[in-house]
């Protein structure tokens, strides 16, 4: 029967006896330092890359932990590995279809029906920065102003594109451009959190630098006018 109990103490046996103790501390406290480096950080990239290098400390301890078990079976074990093979696969592969899943979904639809210009401005900006593959913008509708990337596709919804000014809708598709241009990262970054056990703080910055983006390519002011609208 299984018993709590009897796994930690099995864990803390097992760890003890393996003599990776010394190593194990020693990443945990290289994790702690580097998760308060994070909360005083001030820049984005500076706070985004000691969370990371925190998460890579601490999934060390993880596999550490795993590598000194000598006990046959630990059900502990069992879960923990069969819920990281499984989220890996969907962070694999749900991104590539999942953007599919919601043009249908939204029922949205190629928003140069509506106005040519978003679709120009955003091959520009794909161009511009060489980043590859195309990127469609879509329409959905719903009076909620919102905008989000997937995939390939940039959705807006109508609500959103009724109450933009031209301005600022560019300094929104530029935000959402960004995430396109990083969208390996963002899943990665949540993955790394859920195997962790961390809470995922990589979302608000990932934001802050796409707005830094968009600002850099349209203006200040239109981003900030946008959230203001949006908020």
């Amino acid at each position: 029967m299984f018993s709590i109990q009897d796994e930690v103490g099995c864990y803390i046996a097992c760890v003890a006896d393996s003599g990776l103790l010394p190593w194990l501390m020693a990443s945990l406290f290289m994790a702690l330092l580097l998760f308060a480096f994070y909360l005083k950080a001030r820049s984005s990239r500076s706070r985004i890359s000691s969370f990371i290098a925190a998460q890579l400390c601490m999934l060390a301890s993880i596999a550490m932990v795993v590598s000194s078990m000598q006990c046959s079976r630990m059900l502990t074990i069992e879960i923990y590995t069969a819920y990281v093979f499984l989220s890996t696969m969907l962070i694999l592969f749900l991104p590539r279809i999942y953007y599919r899943i919601l043009i249908k979904r939204y029922r949205a639809r190629p928003v140069a029906e509506l106005m040519e210009w978003p679709q120009v401005f955003v091959n520009s900006l794909k161009e511009q920065y060489k980043t590859p593959g195309m990127s469609e913008v879509y329409y959905y509708n719903s009076a909620v102003p919102r905008a989000f990337a997937s995939g390939k596709t940039i959705f807006l919804s109508m609500g959103l594109l009724e109450i933009m000014d031209k301005a600022e809708l560019k300094a929104i598709l530029a935000h959402e451009v960004w995430h396109l241009r990083h969208n390996t990262r963002t899943p990665i970054l949540r993955h790394l959190s859920m195997i962790t056990f961390t809470r995922n703080f990589s979302e608000s910055e990932l934001e802050n630098m796409a707005d830094i983006f968009a600002a850099d390519v349209v203006s200040r002011r239109a981003v900030e006018s946008a959230r203001s609208k949006m908020s």
